[in-house]
């Protein structure tokens, strides 16, 4: 039988206090220097169960802020053509969200301009995504503005799929999609609240029309313990 080491032993501690109490998500933390004393725990030993703990989705850290107790993972089935509130409404989440910047730009990134089959003007809307009063994703949407001409003059506070649906007639689906591990922009981490550098998960979406024509471009930075990827057809 593995001997248990410092980590180990202290980790079991700090989950029993845990359990004991019964914190409700979102509930903050000691300090580590309070949670040292009420554990008798070294500072070192401490930060790895904390870091354990948060790779396991149990707790999350904002930065300057500190520690809290962190909701169920989002089910999240980037395939899906329903809205982010109406995903979350589905699974007793409180949704609420934000965009930060709505312009047309001339020039987009070469590996975003690479993905549309003809040139022209693109619309840039940056934002972020919420559930239950915490910030899981920042993204980053490239429109083709010549399809959807006004597009972010209609967008106001509606989602991205019924301003296409409604103002222009398009149902689009997912042509392809992209997933990996990478360090967050500086702009992310700062709406998000972490550390800069902080590593999440970038989840790429080309949206098409039904000819095929790649229409919208996301870009989806989403905190580690925030989410689980779930990809089925529906």
């Amino acid at each position: 039988m593995k001997k248990k080491n410092n980590v180990d032993v202290l980790r079991e501690r700090f989950e029993s206090w845990l359990n004991e109490k019964n914190l409700p998500a979102g509930s903050k933390l000691p300090s580590e220097r309070e949670l040292c004393e009420l554990l008798d725990a070294k500072r070192m030993t401490l930060r790895q169960v904390l870091i354990e703990l948060e790779i396991d989705a149990r707790i999350f850290r904002k930065n300057r802020s500190g520690w809290f107790i962190s909701s169920k993972r989002f089910i999240y089935n980037p395939k899906s053509l329903s809205s982010f509130n109406a995903e979350a409404c589905a699974q007793g989440r409180k949704p609420f969200w934000d965009y930060l910047t709505k312009e047309t730009i001339d020039t987009v990134p070469h590996h975003v301009e690479d993905v549309f089959l003809s040139s022209g003007d693109r619309y840039l809307v940056t934002g972020w995504c919420g559930l239950d009063s915490h910030k899981v994703f920042y993204h980053e949407s490239y429109i083709d503005a010549d399809v959807a001409p006004g597009f972010i003059n209609k967008l106001g506070n509606q989602s991205f799929a019924s301003v296409w649906e409604d103002a222009f007639g398009h149902v689009l689906n997912i042509k392809e999609m992209v997933f990996k591990p990478v360090n967050m922009p500086e702009v992310a981490c700062k709406e998000l609240g972490v550390a800069p550098n902080t590593y999440g998960i970038l989840v790429e979406k080309h949206r098409a029309t039904r000819d095929k024509k790649v229409v919208q471009v996301d870009f989806e930075y989403w905190r580690l313990e925030s989410v689980e990827l779930v990809i089925r057809d529906e």
